[in-house]
């Protein structure tokens, strides 16, 4: 049995902690029957088998859902919508070209716009730690 647990003192000697670690055969030996080493749960999201989950005990890699969106220009109005931005600039560099004083628009995406953004791709959480049952 695995159990979270929301404490940095470890609940009991009949617990390991999920972290990967050798199970002694001589302390535990019906867990070690089972398993030589605990599952390490650090840094990952346990998930119930079924649905869009991968195959029992199998690492599923993250992703994230698609984001879109659209911008059109006709003539000098353009339109945008959901992750695109655009500001009107006068060029007067050589960055893209020599375009003289023509105006040209700088169209951005910017996944903030629409969606919470992080360093890494997360639900809504709180940190436990995982044991397992021993003893």
């Amino acid at each position: 049995m695995v159990v979270a647990w929301t404490l940095s003192a470890n609940p009991s000697d009949n617990y390991l902690e999920c972290n990967g670690q050798a199970v002694d055969s001589t302390k535990y030996p019906k867990l070690y029957e089972l398993m030589h080493n605990t599952p390490d749960y650090r840094g990952v999201f346990l998930r119930g088998l079924g649905g869009n989950s991968t195959s029992l005990g199998e690492l599923q890699g993250d992703a994230i859902r698609n984001i879109t969106g659209n911008f059109v220009v006709i003539g000098g109005s353009i339109a945008y919508e959901g992750v695109f931005s655009q500001n009107r600039h006068r060029y007067s560099g050589s960055e893209w070209g020599n375009w003289g004083p023509t105006p040209y628009y700088l169209t951005s995406f910017d996944a903030s716009r629409v969606v919470p953004v992080a360093v890494e791709n997360r639900p809504i959480n709180k940190a436990v730690r995982y044991f397992i049952k021993a003893k």
